[in-house]
């Protein structure tokens, strides 16, 4: 368990796992992968400095966002 909570502070941490979720999605030609590992990356910041709920709120906004239909598209 400490282990993961050091990891968690770390900012690394978030930049490999955004780069995973890039990777993953690429590889799986999921459209929505570049946005939500920008997400990952912008709450890298709150996670590290252990903000959880900020993190948590701009890991969520941002997927949500990256995962809704823009109005009037098709």
């Amino acid at each position: 368990m400490k282990w993961l909570k050091d990891r968690a502070s770390e900012p690394t941490t978030y930049v490999g796992l955004s780069a995973a979720i890039y990777g993953l999605g690429t590889l799986a030609k999921v459209n929505e992968a570049p946005a939500i590992a920008d997400a990952v990356s912008t709450a890298a910041p709150a996670f590290a400095a252990g903000d959880w709920a900020t993190g948590l709120l701009l890991l969520i906004g941002g997927g949500l966002a990256a995962a809704m239909k823009e109005k009037g598209g098709k």
